[in-house]
């Protein structure tokens, strides 16, 4: 057999090479001339025409930044205030905008509401629910107002803070628009701690708390002048004091012994001057909550057995506490009040008792024994006690501390 010829196979090898290529050049668009053009990507301004086409597309109105349309700065901000910021944006593309969604990325803003208004006029649109698949449609050429309020409290005094709010939409030019508000709040004075809290007071003995304050900014002058106002039921003082020219506050709130129970909550009002240290117009509120309960509670106030299968039982853990300080009790016997039996089994041990077996704390052991018949659970478990717990009889005094017992019995 004769073997080809090397420019035998070099015209086989050019031959089968242009067949390959041909379907390729085929593929390429040709000019006006009929000449065959280089495959390439697509022109950026061709790609933004194709994906406009039929697209909706947010442009912002009268930013306060045109290099950043999209960033507002309210620079200083008294701490504790709340403003809303209205972003105005117009659908400058060719279809509807749907707003998917819309929310902050942090609690010191929100969104306080959406208004569409129509283009060529008529009445605006007002959007208060913001929930389902769709918040808002934007037309074309209408304009979009989104309304978003700033808390500052919500945030860290005399710290610069950046917020964001996130906005995702329909359209494939923009599917997502990012708002940034930049704002410092400012607060002379700082709280330690933050809040007065005199929680699971004694009735017969009272309570105090104190937060101390001092100036935040050292370039403040502004100063605590007096007490203004208090919540109803507590007695409140200031006290002021000075090292080496620099001042410090104490707010001392209490609970007079044989207050009636209950919560309160409210503020204390102080009187301040500004921040230049002149007038007597500034308000500094200091948050207050008070509790005053009976003298000997229970850790867990209400015995919540909950759905209970009758074959299995229940169990609940507490601890019974002398709240009064150096207080010693001793729990004598227990009982359960209900209009239906409920077989419990209830030991309370004591924790480091004395000689005499009293201790400040006893353990409490709440056993629910198979077998209970299905229905509700209702009623009250009664410690009884050596000595008065306060408050909860009818004439403010009992050895008898009634506590609340639910919870319901199932077949199973």
């Amino acid at each position: 057999m004769r073997t080809p010829s090397l420019p035998l196979l070099a015209a086989l090898l050019a031959a089968l090479l242009a067949a390959l290529l041909a379907p390729l050049t085929a593929c390429r668009p040709a000019d006006s001339q009929g000449t065959q053009q280089a495959a390439g990507p697509q022109e950026p301004a061709a790609q933004a025409e194709t994906l406009a086409q039929g697209q909706g597309l947010l442009e912002t109105i009268d930013p306060q930044d045109p290099a950043r349309p999209r960033f507002h700065d309210f620079g200083e901000l008294i701490y504790g205030d709340r403003l809303t910021w209205p972003v105005r944006f117009r659908n400058s593309g060719e279809g509807p905008l749907k707003i998917l969604n819309a929310q902050a990325a942090c609690g010191c803003t929100r969104l306080a509401g959406m208004t569409i208004h129509p283009n060529g006029g008529g009445p605006p649109r007002e959007i208060r629910s913001f929930r389902g698949d769709v918040i808002a449609t934007v037309p074309p050429g209408a304009e979009l107002e989104v309304s978003i309020e700033v808390i500052t409290a919500f945030t860290a005094p005399n710290q610069r803070k950046l917020a964001l709010f996130r906005m995702t939409t329909d359209s494939d030019l923009e599917p997502y628009i990012t708002l940034e508000l930049g704002f410092l709040p400012t607060r002379p004075f700082m709280f330690a701690p933050t809040e007065a809290r005199l929680l699971n007071t004694p009735t017969s003995h009272g309570g105090e708390a104190r937060v101390k304050i001092i100036v935040d900014r050292k370039e403040t002058l502004a100063r605590i002048l007096g007490v203004i106002s208090s919540p109803e039921g507590l007695v409140v003082d200031l006290v002021t004091e000075s090292f080496g020219g620099e001042f410090v506050w104490y707010v001392d709130v209490s609970v007079d012994p044989l207050s009636p129970l209950g919560v309160t909550r409210g503020d204390v009002v102080l009187r301040t001057t500004d921040r230049d240290g002149e007038g007597d117009e500034g308000r500094l509120k200091v948050p207050v909550i008070a509790q005053v309960v009976p003298d000997v509670v229970l850790a867990k106030p209400l015995i919540t057995l909950g759905a209970v299968r009758s074959s299995e039982g229940a169990l609940f853990e507490s601890e019974l506490n002398a709240l009064v300080p150096g207080a010693k009790l001793k729990v004598l016997e227990t009982r359960v009040e209900s209009a239906d039996p409920v077989p419990l089994e209830i030991v309370t041990t004591p924790i480091q008792p004395d000689a005499d077996g009293r201790a400040a704390a006893w353990s409490v052991r709440i056993t629910m024994l198979p077998g209970a018949s299905p229905g509700f659970v209702s009623g009250n478990l009664v410690f009884v006690l050596d000595e008065p717990v306060g408050g909860v009889g009818p004439e403010g005094s009992s050895t008898e501390l009634p506590v609340r017992l639910s919870g319901q019995v199932v077949e199973g």
